[in-house]
C-alpha cells in the first residue's frame, strides 16, 4: 500500500468514525462524521470497493473498518476535495 492514500473528506470521515471499532449503521456513521446520509452511503460504497470497509457479519446494514482500512486511515496523507 502506498504511504499516502488519497481519499475524499467524506471517505476520511467514515474511516475516522469506524476506526475505534464496532458495527455501525449508515445513520450512526453519518451522525458521527457530520455527513449527509447520501454522502455516507457514497463514501461507504467507494471504501467497500477498495476493501477498506466491510459489512458487519450477517448484519449487512452495519459496517466496520477492515484491517486495510485501519492502515489506510493511519497513513492517509492527502484528502481530495
Amino acid at each position: 500500500m502506498p504511504n499516502n492514500v488519497e481519499m475524499t473528506e467524506p471517505q476520511a470521515a467514515v474511516l475516522a468514525v469506524l476506526a475505534p471499532g464496532g458495527l455501525l449503521t449508515v445513520e450512526q456513521i453519518a451522525r458521527g462524521g457530520r455527513l449527509t446520509p447520501h454522502q455516507t452511503r457514497w463514501a461507504i460504497s467507494v471504501l467497500r470497493s477498495r476493501g477498506l470497509v466491510a459489512p458487519g457479519g450477517s448484519r449487512s446494514s452495519r459496517y466496520q473498518i477492515s484491517g486495510l482500512g485501519l492502515r489506510a486511515f493511519a497513513t492517509c496523507g492527502r484528502v481530495a476535495r
